[in-house]
């Protein structure tokens, strides 16, 4: 009886102990929703909005939208905020009052894998909200598209004296990528869904920068001496090691140098918009030169004289996964027979995104017996790939989609023939199966003939700053 008496003296003060943490919790994310710094510039934009929403008319004009959607997302929190970190859902605090109603910014940052329906909830968008903001998104874009990086904002209209929780009102929500055009997606009581959405690029000046940066101990220490930040040691890491081939390993006494593009609003920066050349000058080997190119084909980088720099296929076509069966003959896990496997399986829970392995077409995407529900992509120089025993596609693929290397084509599952959730990879040239651990080392093809003499313009003003940096550590220019 003694003992069950302690017991329940522990479990009441575990308890109480528990209301209190929460109870600290809960104050503190209150005071930060009260005391923090108004942003009128986001206000205003946001005035604009809610002007629009009242107007009458059966849909916001995608110019005026596009408008309020570029000041909303370069002016609220504009700051680079790292895209590992979970905590990265900001509170802006009331910017305005009007009677009893007050207006908060959230802002959050996509984790890798993450859907635009997590994203959302992060913001505390929900429900049926939630719902009419993602079907307004999709009219635009793809939502399984999201990646790790990308910023969204979202604005509420909040009753008397509740918690964003309790009684608010979405008015507006932003999804800014790391590049490219923006989306806005407003409150319109006038649109079937009751939001509209709208593409808007986001304000400020371009401006190219160029630095010189020596290796002597980490890229991000030596990224951040030479007068770059953690957003742009980012940025640079994953072009070095993920993005070109083969990856480049630095070491001490090597020299890193940049060419790279600002969004600025003034002297506040509003985002990187991505690495415009790279050139890395080891102490000991060749230098390696990598300059990005864009045209309607798509973007790359290449080497001075047209080549890729890049690899074709992703090492794997998703984040993490554990390889439990390699290309060759096997037993058969379920028919029990030795057979040949034209592929790669990877063991990796259910949901997990799976994504395009190279640059291609999607040529179907439909159920196939024993492999399931199966996707099939195909790509240049003859090459195939095929993801076979997904849960589920991504949603509006069709037949034709041009795809990027990296876009989410569905989803790890266990359909068809299968002993627990996996993805069978395969990889085809010119119809016969190859050993997909092999296309690692196949390069990116070259740029054509047509697209060799605009690059060899652009690629001459670039490498002119790489090296006008023999003469100073860093050059700016607009």
């Amino acid at each position: 009886m003694g003992l069950r008496r302690a017991h329940y003296r522990s479990a009441m003060w575990s308890s109480l102990l528990a209301v209190a943490v929460v109870g600290a919790v809960v104050g503190a994310n209150l005071w930060s929703i009260w005391h923090a710094e108004p942003e009128p510039a986001s206000l205003d934009a946001l005035q604009r909005l809610t002007a629009l929403q009242h107007d009458n008319r059966a849909l916001l004009p995608a110019s005026a939208e596009a408008s309020a959607a570029d000041a909303l997302a370069g002016t609220l929190d504009a700051a680079p905020t790292s895209a590992g970190a979970r905590s990265a859902v900001h509170v802006t605090a009331p910017a305005t009052t009007s009677g009893k109603t007050r207006e908060l910014t959230r802002s959050c940052t996509v984790q890798p894998g993450e859907s635009l329906g997590a994203a959302l909830g992060h913001l505390y968008i929900q429900g049926a909200t939630q719902r009419q903001v993602i079907d307004a998104y999709t009219r635009l874009r793809k939502p399984e598209r999201l990646q790790a990086g990308w910023r969204l904002w979202a604005r509420f209209a909040v009753q008397g004296e509740s918690a964003l929780a309790d009684g608010s009102t979405l008015l507006a929500v932003v999804v800014a990528p790391n590049h490219g055009e923006g989306v806005t997606v407003a409150r319109n009581e006038g649109s079937p869904s009751g939001f509209a959405a709208a593409e808007g690029g986001l304000p400020g000046t371009v401006v190219r920068q160029a630095l010189r940066c020596p290796v002597s101990g980490s890229l991000d220490q030596a990224i951040r001496r030479c007068g770059g930040d953690e957003a742009l040691a980012a940025h640079v890491g994953l072009l070095l090691a993920d993005r070109l081939h083969p990856p480049v390993e630095l070491h001490p006494g090597d020299e890193v140098r940049l060419v790279f593009d600002n969004l600025m609003d003034g002297d506040a920066l509003v985002r990187h918009l991505g690495i415009a050349a790279v050139q890395v000058r080891p102490v000991v080997g060749t230098t390696i030169t990598a300059l990005r190119y864009r045209d309607g084909e798509g973007e790359g980088y290449y080497a001075a004289d047209g080549s890729s720099q890049e690899a074709m296929f992703l090492r794997q076509p998703l984040r993490s996964g554990r390889t439990t069966s390699g290309f060759g003959m096997r037993l058969h896990p379920i028919l029990h027979q030795m057979k040949a496997h034209y592929g790669v399986d990877f063991a990796a829970p259910t949901g997990t995104p799976v994504y395009a392995a190279a640059d291609g077409v999607l040529v179907s995407a439909h159920r196939a017996g024993a492999a399931g529900n199966l996707v099939r992509l195909r790509h240049g120089d003859g090459y195939t790939t095929e993801y076979m025993h997904l849960h589920r596609f991504a949603a509006g693929l069709a037949a034709g989609d041009r795809l990027e290397k990296g876009d989410v084509i569905g989803f790890v599952g266990s359909s068809g023939r299968s002993t627990g959730p996996h993805l069978h990879f395969g990889v085809k040239r010119n119809g016969k199966y190859l050993d997909p651990t092999s296309t690692g080392t196949v390069a990116q093809p070259g740029l054509s003939a047509r697209a060799r003499k605009p690059f060899a313009a652009q690629a001459a003003t670039l490498l002119d700053l790489i090296n006008g940096l023999d003469k100073a550590g860093k050059v700016a220019g607009s």
